[in-house]
């Protein structure tokens, strides 16, 4: 009886795989760059392990955020290690490895210092010199603790491309041989010492302003501003705020100013007429 062969199973061949289409990272750098900058830095460093193509996009950011939520989660992270110096050390490190690993423009440059030992403030200055040959556009610098005042570094007014401005508790005293920022149209101070002698033409050299924030800021009694282009100003002074003198200002269509009790009597000066004036005193 003739035996019976047994029929093996062939190895299915294999089929091969159709990839799907990678539309995003077929997009141009520049639409790339924007989508990574609109997201949170961590969630942007994370791209790099989606493929070979991510791996150094993140490199190129032209947005460098370390706001609020960042130094969170990095004290959450400190937390776990049971060590303050740890994070003083990790933000350090983040921050100044970011800019100077950084091969291509910075647009926006925002960092929200937190409350440091006195060892272990950041290297701010640093920081600025290497801002300073990026043609930063936006620069945002906090300091959180609001008992302590920071000089600002020499490199921040070689900065001469910003277009918007925020410091909070820096003492901002221009050199006398700054030309002004030319391009500067909107300026956010809040607990900064301004240099009276200096403040007034620094304003002045600044053509294209458009909106002015002035809040808790002293070394200034009398403010004198002189902006053909301002539309936006907003001040909320302390007791030794005296007067405000407006010039000059055509396009100006509102004005905030918010006074404490101690200085209800003092007199505001408007040279112009203004679409809407508001003024708060606080009891």
């Amino acid at each position: 009886m003739p035996s019976k062969r047994i029929k093996r199973n062939q190895p299915h061949k294999r089929q091969e795989s159709i990839d799907d289409e990678d539309i995003i990272s077929d997009l141009p750098r520049n639409v790339i760059d924007c989508i990574l900058g609109k997201m949170p830095l961590r969630d942007a460093i994370r791209t790099s392990v989606l493929s070979k193509k991510w791996r150094l996009n993140y490199l190129t950011i032209p947005q460098l955020v370390f706001d609020d939520q960042f130094c969170k989660e990095l004290i959450d992270f400190a937390k776990k290690k049971k060590t303050r110096k740890f994070f003083n050390y990790q933000f350090n490190e983040i921050v100044t490895n970011s800019l100077m690993l950084h091969p291509g423009q910075i647009e926006r440059f925002k960092v929200c210092i937190p409350k440091f030992s006195i060892l272990g403030y950041p290297n701010v200055n640093k920081w600025m010199l290497y801002l300073s040959t990026k043609n930063i556009k936006k620069l945002t610098l906090e300091y959180k603790k609001n008992s302590v005042r920071h000089k600002l570094p020499p490199h921040f007014f070689s900065c001469l491309d910003l277009t918007y401005l925020k410091l909070r508790n820096f003492d901002f005293a221009p050199p006398p041989e700054l030309k002004g920022f030319l391009y500067l149209e909107k300026l956010v101070f809040f607990g900064v010492h301004l240099a009276n002698n200096c403040f007034e033409s620094f304003l002045s050299s600044c053509p294209v302003l458009q909106k002015l924030h002035l809040r808790g800021c002293s070394g200034v009694c009398h403010f004198n501003i002189i902006g053909s282009k301002l539309k936006i100003l907003c001040i909320k002074a302390d007791d030794k705020f005296e007067s405000i003198s407006l010039e000059n200002a055509p396009n100006l269509t509102k004005v905030t100013v918010a006074l404490e009790k101690a200085v209800i009597g003092c007199l505001i000066w408007l040279s112009l007429g203004i679409v809407w004036l508001k003024s708060n005193y606080f009891v």
